[in-house]
């Protein structure tokens, strides 16, 4: 009953997080545009291995508890393909990667049945706590959604280690251990890696709030004339690609007014070429970067 309601809710979520923030950034090709249209799988697996889990509670075979754990090691090990694609490294080199572990894993859950539970512990506290590193250094993932990425996979990945530790040793497991515990324990931590990937589409909180502003501040142009000419969206990812860029190059700088302001010198220009290069934005984007940096006004005492 409790995981049937919890793939309930997951559906629920993944399809609000693709209406709301996938499709907006669907035809972003920078690594944050990657990682979402990746995460949006991984949740797409999770879901399916929560119901894989549902029909081989309910007899459905050994093959479906087989397909479960793998998906359950896939779904982690997806996000790690993602947070590692940067500018020369693509999607193409990790993910297969990604797709050989939880096919190794599969085939261990079927050859060795009995130690399934412990292989699949240990598995996932390596996929886990190498996906909560690569959040933590992740460039591409504003700073909220890093921290909430990186404390879910860490805090999934130690449960899973303490869940493999008692199961070699023979030990009680406990409540928290015990088949509704894990089942509760999965599904809050799906739930909280589909929450980090919503953050991002939540406004970004801007530093320059009662702080010392940080040199150039460089923004989209004429914002009214680039919505009516791309569309309310496709401005909204600009704008969002614009400060990932921003902080690719000068990880101090800071949200502004519908734009970045960071101390890179040439910033302008520098934002420009990244942004082209890192994120294929077309020329015509390009052009709508501009430096808003007040000018200041030279006193004259006579």
């Amino acid at each position: 009953m409790v995981l049937s309601i919890g793939v309930a809710v997951m559906c629920v979520g993944l399809a609000i997080g693709v209406v709301w923030v996938i499709l907006p950034r669907i035809g972003s090709t920078g690594p944050l545009g990657v990682f979402l249209r990746v995460g949006a799988l991984s949740g797409a697996v999770s879901v399916g291995a929560g119901v894989l889990d549902i029909m081989a509670s309910s007899g459905a075979g050994d093959l479906s508890r087989v397909a479960a754990d793998a998906a359950m090691v896939l779904a982690p090990a997806l996000l790690c393909a993602a947070l590692v694609v940067a500018p020369g490294r693509p999607l193409a080199r990790s993910l297969p990667i990604a797709a050989t572990v939880a096919a190794g894993a599969a085939l261990s859950f079927a050859l060795v049945p009995a130690a399934a539970p412990t292989i699949k512990a240990f598995t996932l506290t390596a996929a886990c706590g190498l996906c909560a590193v690569l959040a933590l250094r992740a460039p591409a993932l504003p700073r909220r959604s890093r921290f909430v990425l990186a404390a879910t996979m860490g805090s999934y990945g130690l449960y899973s280690a303490v869940r493999g530790v008692l199961s070699v040793t023979g030990d009680s497991l406990g409540p928290a251990f015990s088949p509704p515990g894990v089942t509760v324990a999965g599904i809050a931590a799906m739930l909280s890696t589909g929450v980090s990937i919503m953050m991002v589409g939540l406004p970004s909180a801007s530093g320059a709030t009662g702080g010392r502003r940080r040199g150039a501040s460089i923004s989209i142009g004429d914002w009214n004339l680039a919505t009516a000419a791309l569309g309310r969206e496709r401005v909204r990812v600009l704008l969002l690609d614009l400060r990932l860029a921003a902080r690719d190059l000068d990880p101090a700088a800071i949200d502004g007014p519908r734009g970045v302001e960071t101390s890179l010198p040439s910033a302008a220009t520098a934002l420009r070429e990244r942004l082209a290069t890192g994120y294929g934005w077309r020329p015509e984007e390009v052009e709508l970067i501009t430096d808003a940096t007040p000018r200041r006004r030279l006193r004259i005492t006579i």
